[in-house]
Order: structure tokens, then sequence, then C-alpha cells
């Protein structure tokens, strides 16, 4: 059997997998199985799973050659491992941030660019074409936090990002874009804001 870490021929590797074919199973005599359950079981196509202790389907895992943990088991282990170390994660990324302040925008802007499918290229043309500012109200500051535009896209075509990028329509500040989500999904809102308006006029 090679070290850890050691390269072996490729016919060497495909004997050590035959290999492991040939031979029972670690689980056998444990957990109450027996060697006919598991091999009824890998013969069905289900996977030992090494934290949940049982079989499970295929579609439970990653694709990885290395199927060891289903996706659930794996889940809480992160979850486990970020509540550990939540507080040290949130300080080397505030400090990552504060230092790589551009490259952090641009990476931002770059993800927005690919879930709405398009490029910055149509980004700067469409700015260009609103004046420099919001489509509706002209404001030239979409928030507090950013001095990125938000990109508008019609939400009954594409409901999860990423858009098929057909669907984009123009570039909103943060109050036009919530209020054009409220309209596109609930008509009504908007002659039920107006009523309550010219009641307390």
């Amino acid at each position: 059997m090679p070290k850890k870490g050691h390269k072996v021929s490729e016919e060497t590797r495909l004997r050590m997998i035959t290999g492991a074919k040939k031979r029972a199973p670690r689980m056998i005599g444990k957990y109450g199985l027996t060697e006919e359950t598991v091999r009824e079981e890998l013969a069905a196509g289900r996977i030992w799973c090494s934290d949940c202790k049982s079989f499970r389907d295929r579609n439970l895992f990653g694709n990885g050659e290395r199927l060891v943990r289903c996706k659930d088991c794996c889940h809480k282990r992160n979850i486990g491992r970020y509540a550990r170390n939540a507080k040290r994660y949130r300080e080397e990324r505030n400090a990552w941030r504060s230092a790589n302040l551009e490259k952090d925008r641009a990476a931002k802007k770059d993800w927005q660019f690919a879930s709405y499918g398009v490029t910055r290229e149509w980004y700067e043309a469409k700015l260009a074409e609103q004046g420099g500012g919001c489509a509706i109200c002209g404001a030239t500051k979409p928030d507090n936090r950013s001095d990125f535009m938000y990109i508008d896209h019609r939400h009954s075509c594409c409901e999860k990002r990423p858009c098929c990028g057909k669907c984009v329509r123009g570039l909103l500040c943060l109050r036009c874009n919530s209020f054009v989500e409220r309209l596109e999904s609930n008509r009504d809102w908007a002659e039920k804001a107006l009523a309550y308006l010219a009641r307390y006029q």
C-alpha cells in the first residue's frame, strides 16, 4: 500500500480500486448491518454517509469523487464551524474590505452584472442614456451605502436571479426600485395608497 501523498501508476491505482470493491465494506458488523444488506444497498446505488451512519440516495451527495458525507451533514458541520469562528471571520472580512475597498466594490459590481445577465459596458451606456441618474426621479445617488444604481428587471419573467438578460429595463435608485417592485407585484397597492393620501389631505 503506497503512503499517503505518493504518486502511483495507473495500473496500481486500478488494482487498488478493484481490491477495495472486493473487500467487505467496513460498516458490516456495525450498526446492525449484515453483508447482504450492505451489498443490496450498494447495488441499488445508495451511498453510506459517515455522519448519518446510514445509506442515503445518490442525489443527496455532491458531485465530487469522495462521497463521504451527505449534503445535510456537510451543512450542519459548516454551520457549527462558522458559529465557533464567526467573530474571527467577521473581523478578517471587515479588515480585508477596508484594505481593498476598490477591489471589493468592483467584485460586487461584477457579481451584479453577472446575476442580471448584463455587462459593464451595458451599465455605463444605460447610465449615460439616463443622464447619469435614476430613470424615474433622476437621483444621481442610489442610496447612502454605495454609488451603484440598481438594475431593474421584469419580475414576472425572472423571479430569481440569475436573469435571462432580456427582461432588464433600466437603472433606478433604491426608493424607485422598491416602489416599482411593489407596484408590479400588487397593482391594487397604488390605488389603496392614493386613497389613503386623499383621505388625510
